[in-house]
């Protein structure tokens, strides 16, 4: 397999737990009055691990530039992932 198969797949696998992490956050929950269920504790805490598995499974198999790749494509759809959210409920975090 390629590099880049590696970290798409690794990505795409990452970005799920990220995304329902987002998605279910309590504080932004809370700040826009939603009566959606949030996470509890635990569960962050499993969907955060769950998050990194796919990174490790690329250092363990020695894969360094496809891991590289997930690491700041993870980062970025992350910080991407928050503007989104946070213009959604009509609060901007950073002005561009």
């Amino acid at each position: 397999m390629s590099t880049d198969l590696y970290s798409a797949i690794a990505i795409a696998v990452s970005l799920l737990p990220v995304l329902t992490l987002a998605l279910r956050d309590p504080k932004r929950l809370r700040s826009r009055r939603s009566a959606q269920r949030t996470a509890a504790a635990s569960e962050r805490r499993v969907l955060a691990v769950l998050a990194l598995v796919p990174g490790l499974v690329l250092a363990t198999l020695g894969q360094w530039p496809a891991f590289l790749i997930w690491l700041g494509s993870v980062s970025a759809a992350g910080w991407l992932l928050v503007l989104w959210l946070s213009r959604e409920s009509g609060r901007v975090v950073a002005e561009p």
